[in-house]
């Protein structure tokens, strides 16, 4: 064993004056960084990682991995920055989705680790929905930012938080959340739908309108430069969020920091045509883009499907025209969205910090383009509206690996905590992802719980069947479709299946590993008898699930039969 250091007047010896010298001011820098609220680190130990989480609003999956064609008829990559620096420099989760489909229960689900029942946001909007249900629930004070705060690191927050933070137009909310150091955030609620002439609230100071209000199609937009010409004359939304994001790491100090940017593209915004508005730079430069047709698309038979789908007619050329012109836009508005991470990026690696930060990029839900006659919107239990990006890069991550495990986002509060060596301050019913990307072949037999109710249910335990409907406000962006309202339902992803329970009384059942596409509904089928009774005890045991029930792996599942 080594022997301890003596100093004068043990046993006559004496230590050497400049190694003594040293150690005072070794225990002086210490206890200086502790009066600071920093932490020490180790000799020799890594400093914690910064963590970058990067959120788009209404991104389906085909709107990352897909094509745009430019004006040659060359088809190019929609995100080939974010593929290029961190998907193919990182992992990709290819079965990741966002379980509550809609704007703010997703949100909070990012910031919690929780279910949207047990978080408390589950609407929109209302007493149980967007900003006022995250103030009155215990998420306001126990969020991912209050915890990594209290753990030592910088917190940063850019663009979009939670529907009406804000009046309608006025008044703006000045109030900053607990748990953010640095705090930019659109300071109303139709913000978060204007790419220009937006309010903003800037660490509690409302500023704006930043831009023209009253853009349109062919006036009242940054000028062609941007943003080159400099920040003080470009307002586009998108651009403004990554910039300042990047003058936030430009400016970042040896303290670890997180950084949330949340663009509110490809979500559309309030002025003709339908979709979002693109930057300048990128205006009508898909216009030779096709309709998108993804497996499913103006579905020929939906029979099988519940009453309020099945009654859905073919949908015609207008419509087809609209989900053409609204994925173009869609697409367009990326293109800014995919700059920003490159800025970021670059950021990253000018200040030296790059190899030693986790990025994180993902949406808060999908988006359907057509699929089983739904021309537009979100919240119903198919694919297209729970399955989004989910790519990361940072360090021990291998290069080009894929992870087919079932995460969603509860899932990510869960795994930044672990990166950054911090402990949440309430349950948490996510997992960390780190082992799934350790060894990116590993699959558990974890059920993953989906849900949503616009109205009082009975199908969540301890929620309020008296609770009279809530109507969601016109124009307020969270409807299914033109032709399709909102469906109270719960359901249950685990291995090759998914089972819905809807409020009206109706059952799915889709094989995914056969039919991705959710064509045909086994529900009635009796060769699926002995799934079904499995998927109903784990969808029971899973519906009201906290904490670590809602972690609980299952026991083998049924076989799917053979195709019929």
């Amino acid at each position: 064993m080594e022997e301890a250091p003596r100093f004068p007047g043990q046993d006559g010896a004496t230590v050497n004056r400049r190694m003594f010298v040293a150690l005072l001011v070794t225990a002086a820098f210490a206890l200086g960084m502790v009066l600071l609220g920093l932490r020490a680190e180790p000799a020799g130990a890594a400093p914690r990682p910064n963590i970058v989480v990067i959120q788009t609003d209404d991104q389906p999956i085909e709107q990352f991995e897909g094509t745009w064609r430019d004006y040659y008829d060359r088809d190019r990559p929609i995100m080939p920055n974010t593929a290029r620096l961190i998907r193919d420099q990182g992992i990709e989760f290819s079965r990741y989705i966002t379980p509550y489909p809609l704007c703010a229960p997703s949100r909070a689900s990012l910031l919690s680790g929780n279910y949207a029942h047990n978080h408390g946001v589950i609407r929109i909007g209302g007493d149980r929905g967007g900003w006022p249900a995250y103030r009155s629930n215990r998420i306001f004070d126990e969020n991912l930012g209050t915890w990594l705060q209290r753990s030592g690191y910088r917190t940063l927050h850019f663009g979009k938080f939670m529907n009406y933070y804000g009046g309608l137009d006025e008044p703006p909310e000045a109030e900053v959340p607990p748990g953010w150091d640095r705090w930019v955030s659109d300071a109303t609620d139709n913000s978060t739908r204007d790419f220009y002439g937006y309010r903003q609230n800037v660490d509690g100071q409302v500023s704006g309108p930043l831009g023209w209000p009253w853009y349109d199609t062919d006036s009242g937009k940054d000028p062609v430069g941007c943003p080159w010409l400099g920040l003080e004359v470009c307002n586009y939304h998108s651009d403004s969020m990554s910039l300042q994001a990047v003058n936030a790491i430009e400016n970042s100090g040896r303290k670890p920091f997180y950084l949330q940017i949340d663009y509110h593209t490809p979500h559309g915004d309030s002025k003709p045509p339908i979709g979002p508005e693109p930057a300048v730079r990128h205006y009508d430069t898909a216009l030779r883009t096709p309709v998108p047709m993804p497996p499913g698309f103006n579905e020929e038979d939906n029979s099988d499907k519940p009453d309020f789908i099945s009654a859905v007619p073919p949908m015609d050329s207008t419509e087809i025209e609209q989900i053409k012109g609204e994925n173009q836009k869609s697409v367009e508005a990326l293109r800014s969205v995919d700059d920003g991470v490159k800025w970021i990026y670059k950021a990253l690696r000018a200040k030296g910090k790059l190899n030693n930060t986790y990025i994180i990029f993902t949406s808060d839900n999908g988006f359907f383009l057509g699929q089983h006659r739904i021309s537009r919107g979100k919240l119903l239990p198919y694919e297209p509206a729970l399955r989004v990006p989910m790519v990361i890069r940072g360090p021990g991550i291998k290069r080009r690996s894929v992870s087919r495990e079932l995460v969603a986002n509860q899932d990510i509060a869960p795994t930044v905590l672990k990166l950054a060596g911090a402990r949440a301050g309430r349950r948490v019913d996510g997992r960390p992802m780190v082992r799934f990307w350790e060894k990116p072949g590993k699959i558990s037999r974890r059920p993953v719980l989906i849900s949503s109710y616009s109205s009082a249910t009975s199908l969540i335990p301890g929620d309020y069947p008296s609770e009279p409907q809530v109507v969601v406000p016109e124009g307020s962006g969270a409807s299914t479709s033109g032709s399709v309202a909102s469906q109270n339902y719960v359901g249950i992803r685990l291995g090759p299946y998914k089972y819905v329970l809807s409020e009206s009384g109706d059952h799915e059942l889709y094989v995914l590993s056969q039919d991705p596409a959710e064509l045909d509904n086994r529900y009635e089928d009796p060769r699926y008898r002995r799934v079904i009774r499995f998927l109903d005890r784990e969808l029971e045991r899973l519906r009201g699930c906290r904490a670590a029930e809602c972690r609980t792996t299952t026991r083998r599942w049924p076989r799917p039969p053979g195709n019929p």
